[in-house]
């Protein structure tokens, strides 16, 4: 029987954590509710900003695509955030974030 090394299983254990496809917002959830949520595991604000975005991010259609689809192995795919709760929570992104 093979042996699977201990450092294989604790990269999927914490992997396994970082899944977010199935988060779905309660019903009335705020934009803040649902970044608290869903995103303040990994994006914990600093200085009362939520977090600091490139030039190319600053804007909602950026943020948006970004939440429903991730970005590699750093930032999980939302694909159950539509229509005004994305909207929303990309709105509160940029308007509670700095641009770098």
């Amino acid at each position: 029987m093979r042996k699977i090394p201990l450092l294989m299983v604790c990269a999927l254990i914490v992997l396994s954590g970082c899944s977010r496809d199935k988060y779905m917002p309660n019903a009335g959830a705020t934009p803040e509710i649902i970044f608290k949520e869903a995103c303040v595991k990994c994006h914990t604000p600093v200085n009362g900003k939520v977090m600091a975005l490139s030039p190319s991010m600053a804007n909602t259609e950026a943020i948006i695509d970004r939440i429903r689809n991730g970005k590699g192995l750093s930032m999980p795919a939302f694909p159950n955030l539509m229509g005004d709760s994305v909207e929303g929570l990309a709105q509160y992104i940029l308007e509670n974030s700095e641009t770098k």
